[in-house]
């Protein structure tokens, strides 16, 4: 009886072995992958964080007037088609909507990121290694790479930064392939926030675009760990 017994367990065990293999086989093809969940509509309140942008006058962010949708009576004074007053009409339509941050999604662009940045109520992370960060990068922003994530760097941003989880933010690294900004999304996410976002360009479309740009170290936080 006891032999029989031994042979069923021996059975059973090198079933879930060959599992777990198959597991790892399988993870090793095709890694799992980490998401995050989508931002919340709250989270757009100014805090101290952001109360800096107070002092620096903002840019104007153009746009066109207040019924300057051109009509044909106006504009086709150069052979332009319907098409083309049709397509200069939304142009101008799409200029004048006021830009809403809770219809955007987890990944937004640099066009998107400024246009947060411009509202003065959202904190920004550079997610890149120091020595990128004191070369350049966007103004304001809290430096926290995401190898000093396990080093209390996201604690120090919200006890000296003034950040609470409530607030909307925006983290980006170098771009592309980079995945720095996603890891410390998450970690962010894992504390208890809910309204971030992701320059998927990162500082190289941001600096490409001409938007402002600061050197030096972070003011607040000081030298990384």
């Amino acid at each position: 009886m006891s032999c029989c017994l031994g042979n069923t367990i021996a059975r059973a065990l090198a079933l879930v072995s060959l599992g777990t293999a198959a597991a790892f086989v399988h993870w090793g093809i095709d890694p799992p992958t980490l998401e995050l969940e989508p931002p919340s509509a709250a989270g757009a309140g100014q805090t101290d964080a952001t109360s800096r942008h107070q002092d620096t006058p903002l840019p104007e962010t153009g746009g066109s007037e207040k019924g300057a949708t051109p009509t044909p009576e106006d504009t086709n004074t150069t052979g332009e088609t319907g098409s083309d007053l049709e397509a200069q009409a939304g142009e101008v339509s799409a200029a004048q909507t006021p830009f809403n941050p809770n219809t955007l999604g987890t990944e937004i662009s640099t066009a998107e990121a400024y246009q947060l940045w411009l509202t003065a109520e959202v904190a920004f992370i550079d997610a890149r290694p120091q020595y990128q960060y004191i070369e350049g990068h966007i103004p304001f922003a809290y430096l926290v790479p995401v190898d000093t994530i396990d080093k209390g760097r996201l604690g120090d941003m919200m006890d000296m930064g003034g950040v609470d989880p409530s607030q909307r933010v925006v983290v980006y690294c170098e771009g592309g392939s980079c995945d720095s900004s996603k890891l410390v999304a998450l970690s962010l996410q894992d504390i208890g926030f809910t309204t971030i976002h992701i320059d998927v360009d990162g500082f190289p479309a941001w600096q490409a675009a001409g938007y402002e740009v600061e050197t030096g170290p972070d003011a607040v936080l000081g030298d990384v760990p």
